[in-house]
This record gives structure tokens, sequence and C-alpha cells, in this order.
């Protein structure tokens, strides 16, 4: 009985190493796996720190762009005004300009109208001259 209770404290003895063994190893086993998600969490912390770091520079980066349109559509928008502005003012000298051209045609063609109507006075004052010439001419002969 003796033997018998010594090789079944064997037999459980030996069941209880290998029960050991086989945990150690599962034990084992799952610390790599710790180990390895523990790595690849902190490989994934670094990586979302980094993309943090990506996102705030792309948003400065962004807000940047943001200002520059905002300043360039208000330049383009005064640039606008002055364009036409200076349109209109075109448009104004030109009518201006049209009037006086108007004007001085229209006063050289009466300029010219009293000219020539000063001629033809000039004109039958020297023909009635020359008349009188003649006539005391012959007056003198």
């Amino acid at each position: 009985m003796k033997r018998h209770l010594m090789e079944e404290l064997r037999s459980r003895l030996k069941a209880s190493q290998e029960n050991e063994k086989t945990s150690n190893e599962t034990l084992e086993g799952l610390e790599r796996k710790v180990k390895a998600l523990a790595e690849d969490c902190s490989n994934k912390k670094t990586s979302i720190d980094s993309l943090k770091q990506r996102l705030n520079v792309a948003t400065k980066d962004k807000s940047q762009y943001e200002q520059m349109y905002h300043k360039a559509k208000d330049e383009l928008e005064k640039k606008d005004i002055k364009l036409t502005n200076l349109e209109s003012k075109m448009i104004e000298t030109e009518r201006a300009m049209t009037e006086l051209e108007t004007t001085a045609s229209q006063q050289l063609h009466g300029l010219a109208k009293q000219s020539g109507q000063a001629l033809e006075t000039v004109q039958k004052k020297l023909l009635l001259s020359n008349d009188k010439v003649e006539e005391f001419v012959t007056f003198v002969k």
C-alpha cells in the first residue's frame, strides 16, 4: 500500500510537472504575445503622435493658405473696383473727346465759312477797286 501510494504520488508529481511545463510554455507564449502587443502598441502610439504632428502642421499650413487666399481675394476685389472706375473714366474721356472733336469741327467749319465769305467780300472789293483803277486810268488817259 505504501508502494502504491508512492507510485500514485510519483505519477501525480509527474503529471503536475507536465502540467507545470505546459503551463510554463503557455505562459512564455502569452508573455511573448504581451511583449509583441506592447511593442505594437508603442509603435502605433509613436505613429499616432507623428500623425498628430503632421495634422498640426497641415492645419497651420491650411490656415496660412486661407489667410493668403482671403488677402488675394480682397486685393482682387479692390483691383476690380479700380479697373471699373478707370474704365468708366475712359468712357467719359472718350465721350468728352468726341464732343470736343465735334465742337472743334463745327468751329473750323464756321471759320472756313467766315473765311470764304471774307475772301468773297475782299475779292468783290478788289474787283471794285480794279474797276475804279481802270476808270481812273481811262480818265487820266
